[in-house]
């Protein structure tokens, strides 16, 4: 009876006022009237317009000052943020099940002022776009208030770049989309000049971010930039098992080193090759291992460093690790996450092509649900992305919406892997997950669609003890390797 009391009964009010209130919430009236509401949109369409074209102006210039540059890139986060909230009022819900999902899962316990205001956050976050569409105006308004005409000046005063075509069908993939300004500071430092004849005597730019942020695109894409073709006569990229393997002994794996291999191996490498002493050289080391900053900084101070290097020589290292950041001679350049709004743009461009989600309000609200379970992730939404476009149905996009929301959190693979397995369960295990030089002609669309089968035994990529391979999509622009996924053990397609 005590436990009835203490235990059962608190536990069923507090189910039933939840239920009461997120009932009263559903049902209770829209703020503000429409009125309002529509100067607010008209104020930042206006708004957007104006600052739209200035950002499009400034990245089609080379600007060399850094304060121009982080004053562009707050100009495009906030410009970013306010589409969102725009697109919102458009979208307004979208699809139910999204915020049934969310709703069941703050309600799913004992009902406590924290999991009411995330209700309450919820719920009004349908409903009173006035306010949101409020802040995102008074944010721009501060970004432009002050200093928004000798920004325009500025850029004015800075040379046109000069676009190439490239083989792409998007040109945000040209720009490296939401790395204008990391770009620049990378050109940047590789055109700079530096004093000749004092230590250190090795130019270093770290580049740090996380695995699969876009480090080696962003790298590529720098030195693919026409001041930076014709300013070094020499470019080379030096990948991580290589460095080591020089350092270490010729068929020394990367899993048998001890670390001090790294270090070593770029001196052999620096040493070795007569070309980098007479000719001005950008030596590129990728996904470098953490190496001790006193021993670097005595090689480069060193009088053999002096003579490995023409005189303009230039090195970029990129690393998951922020130890790194201290080896560099500048500030390094830090890749971070897009904002969930800005990344919600790249993926759209998959997933929707060229159609307006605003006329598809229920798929937009799985999508952004999908965009931020991936979490920031650049080859995440290239890969989902294209699955969704290549199926536009609302049924298909919750199918996969459930899979994804089903492995969130889930450990040790990425979240866009860990959705392909759910998806794939029953076309049997993972075998193996990785990146190929050539991709095979199994896709996973035809995976989904239970073609599995009939598409093996026509292509022949059916391997022995019934393993296939699936092409998922190409890893980057500037890459040449496809991401693939191996299954074994297969069992009964899934169906559609």
């Amino acid at each position: 009876m005590e436990f009835a009391k203490e235990v059962v009964l608190p536990a069923a009010l507090s189910e039933l006022l939840a239920r009461l209130f997120s009932f009263a919430l559903d049902n209770f009236p829209r703020l503000g009237g429409r009125g309002s509401g529509d100067a607010h949109r008209r104020r930042l369409e206006r708004l957007l317009a104006s600052i739209g074209g200035t950002v499009e102006e400034a990245e089609g210039r080379h600007i060399t000052n850094d304060h121009l540059l982080s004053h562009l890139k707050a100009l495009t986060a906030g410009m970013y943020r306010a589409r969102f909230a725009l697109e919102a009022t458009d979208i307004d819900v979208g699809d139910d099940d999204v915020v049934e999902r969310r709703r069941s899962l703050a309600l799913s316990s004992t009902f406590n002022s924290a999991k009411r205001l995330r209700v309450a956050s919820l719920v009004f976050g349908r409903v009173n776009h006035d306010e949101k569409l409020a802040v995102a105006i008074e944010e721009l308004e501060s970004l432009t208030r002050d200093c928004m005409r000798e920004f325009v000046l500025l850029v004015q005063g800075y040379p046109r770049r000069v676009h190439r075509p490239v083989a792409t069908t998007l040109y945000m993939d040209r720009r490296v989309f939401g790395r204008h300004v990391e770009t620049e500071r990378v050109v940047n430092f590789l055109l700079q000049p530096e004093p000749a004849g004092a230590p250190p005597y090795l130019s270093v730019l770290p580049i740090i971010g996380r695995i699969k942020a876009g480090k080696t695109t962003l790298v590529r894409h720098a030195c693919d930039d026409e001041r930076v073709r014709g300013h070094f006569s020499l470019v080379e990229c030096f990948q991580l098992d290589h460095v080591v393997r020089e350092g270490g002994h010729p068929d020394q794996t990367l899993w048998a080193s001890d670390g001090g291999e790294y270090l070593a191996g770029v001196r052999r490498i620096l040493g070795k090759d007569e070309r980098f002493a007479s000719r001005r050289s950008l030596l590129i080391f990728e996904d470098a291992w953490p190496i001790d900053p006193s021993a670097w900084s005595a090689f480069a101070a060193s009088p053999a460093a002096a003579t490995m290097l023409a005189a303009g020589s230039k090195l970029l290292l990129t690393s998951r690790d922020s130890d790194n950041a201290c080896l560099g001679t500048v500030d390094p350049v830090v890749v971070r996450p897009l904002p969930q709004e800005e990344y919600w743009y790249y993926f759209k461009a998959f997933a929707f092509g060229g159609m307006d989600a605003g006329d598809h309000p229920r798929m937009a609200a799985m999508g952004k649900e999908m965009a931020r379970q991936l979490g920031g992730t650049f080859l995440g939404a290239r890969m989902v992305g294209t699955l969704l476009r290549s199926k536009f149905d609302v049924r298909f996009w919750r199918r996969l919406m459930e899979a994804m929301v089903k492995c969130s959190g889930r450990r040790p693979y990425p979240v866009h892997v860990n959705f392909l397995l759910e998806l794939l369960s029953s076309l049997g295990k993972l075998q193996s997950y990785g990146s190929s030089a050539c991709p095979p002609r199994l896709t996973l669309r035809d995976a989904l669609c239970n073609h599995a089968a009939r598409t093996t035994s026509d292509s022949g990529h059916l391997g022995s003890g019934g393993q296939f391979t699936i092409h998922l999509c190409r890893e980057t622009l500037y890459m040449d390797h496809w991401y693939t996924i191996t299954l074994g053990d297969r069992g009964r397609g899934m169906t559609q």
